[in-house]
Parts: structure tokens; C-alpha cells; sequence
């Protein structure tokens, strides 16, 4: 017994010691708040001037993305077939004011959730929220999940019911 003993102890400091050190590297929440919110802004920007190419530059290509109704579930190909057709129509335009907007970081700093409430023109007076998923690559900001819902009001929803089902 004595003889595996110090052996054995000698393997478990080795063991002990050779245990990777994960650090992680500290990040300012305010500045990756203000990089996403850039983003967002750059994304929405793409999206007013109908600029279909630099509006799919900020999505990833495996991601997932989804609209309103519960048919649409897009690869990054449907989503911008989809974009493209919308974006060609010439009578509509993608002005919103957000109302609300919150996002939510990571411990990294290198992932974050998005909440943005608006009203649309063709939604009046139902609000939307698109809800995002963005994660840092190479130092720029990709969206790898996007859903648009729209969120009526919980008093309203009879009202809405009671139409859907005439």
C-alpha cells in the first residue's frame, strides 16, 4: 500500500495541474449593447431603402427565421425569396417606430437577445414584436434567429377571436 501511494499522489497533482484554465475575457456590456443596437440600426436601415443584399448580410446562413402567420418558417434562401418579393413591392414601405426595445447579453458579451415592439402600417392598431437572436462572429454581430408576432392587446383577443371564427 505504501509503495502506490506516493505514486499515486504524484499523478493526482500532475492531473490537477495540467487542468485547462477557462478565463473568460471581461467585455463592456454597455459598448456590445451599443454594437448590437448598430446593428439593429444598420439592419433597419437596409430594410427602409429595400436594399435586399446588405439586409441579408446581417443573417446567418443556417439560422432560422420566421414571420407572422405559421406557415412561414425560413431557411436564410426562403427568407430572402421572401424579402426579395417584399421588397419589390413599391406601394409598401417598412417604416416603425419601436416602442419598446430591450437586449439581453450574455456572459461573453458574445451573444444576445432582442426585443423590439412596433406598429407597422399594414398591422394598425396591433402591434408587432420581433423577437432576435444574434451571436458575434469575427467581430460583427449575425442574426441566427428572428420571429415577427403580432401581440394584440389580452382585451382585445375576444374581439379578434370572435372575427377569426365568423
Amino acid at each position: 500500500m505504501k509503495k502506490i501511494y506516493f505514486p499515486m499522489l504524484v499523478t493526482m497533482i500532475l492531473v490537477a495541474s495540467c487542468q485547462m484554465k477557462t478565463t473568460t475575457v471581461p467585455f463592456d456590456p454597455a459598448t456590445a449593447k451599443a454594437e448590437v443596437t448598430k446593428t439593429l440600426d444598420s439592419i433597419d436601415t437596409a430594410l427602409k431603402s429595400k436594399d435586399v443584399k446588405t439586409f441579408l448580410s446581417f443573417y446567418k446562413d443556417d439560422g432560422l427565421y420566421c414571420g407572422t402567420d405559421p406557415s412561414e418558417l425560413w431557411d436564410k434562401a426562403g427568407w430572402g425569396k421572401t424579402m426579395n418579393e417584399m421588397m419589390s413591392d413599391t406601394t409598401g414601405s417598412f417604416k416603425m417606430d419601436v416602442s419598446k426595445m430591450e437586449i439581453i447579453l450574455d456572459k461573453t458579451g458574445n451573444s444576445a437577445n432582442v426585443l423590439r415592439q412596433f406598429v407597422a402600417s399594414w398591422s394598425k392598431p396591433i402591434e408587432l414584436r420581433s423577437t432576435m437572436h444574434l451571436i458575434k462572429m469575427d467581430n460583427k454581430w449575425m442574426v441566427d434567429f428572428s420571429s415577427l408576432a403580432l401581440v394584440p392587446e389580452n382585451k382585445d383577443l375576444p374581439k379578434i377571436t370572435g372575427a377569426v371564427s365568423k
